[in-house]
């Protein structure tokens, strides 16, 4: 057996994040009153959205031969168009999707907001300046070297002493 097949599988795994949506069908929904009000609970309790999924998506698959109201998590085009077509509405819950989308929306409408009222007083906005950056040395330039005390005086309390130079020339024994 190859070795790849040996190894253990790890890694990120989207089952635990997927949105799972139960799928229904149009021609399910011929089950209903003509004008009834279809949503989750309706669905569930008629056994037409079985499964461990949170949402409930229609799609088109079939003929609807009513006029309804079908309020649900998502809804397919051709669904859509559907029940639009006999007279019906389709009335779109809250979904993870439709959540992030209205999320993203707030915030866009928050920065714009805030982009405005900069825009309207300038003057109550403080930057922050910036130090100045010391000057470089031109290029092929030595910097400066720091002043030291002349030779003899002691440094003040709390600052090193400058080093002793060593005398360049030792007598010679």
């Amino acid at each position: 057996m190859p070795l790849i097949r040996r190894m253990p599988k790890r890694g990120f795994n989207n089952k635990q994040f997927a949105n799972r949506y139960i799928p229904v069908n149009l021609d399910a929904l011929n089950r209903f009153d003509d004008g009834a009000t279809v949503d989750e609970s309706a669905l569930r309790n008629l056994g037409l959205a079985r499964g461990t999924g949170r949402w409930i998506k229609i799609l088109g698959t079939g003929e609807l031969t009513r006029k309804l109201t079908v309020s649900a998590h998502a809804f397919s085009g051709s669904a859509r168009s559907k029940i639009e077509k006999l007279g019906g509405a389709c009335q779109v819950m809250k979904s993870p999707a439709s959540a992030r989308a209205e999320q993203t929306a707030k915030a866009a409408e928050v920065a714009q907001a805030a982009a405005a009222w900069k825009a309207a007083h300038p003057e109550k906005i403080v930057k922050a300046e910036k130090p100045a950056a010391a000057e470089k040395p031109a290029k092929g330039e030595k910097p400066a070297k720091s002043e030291k005390p002349p030779k003899g005086e002691k440094p003040a309390k709390g600052e090193k002493p400058a080093k002793s130079e060593k005398p360049a020339d030792k007598p010679a024994e």
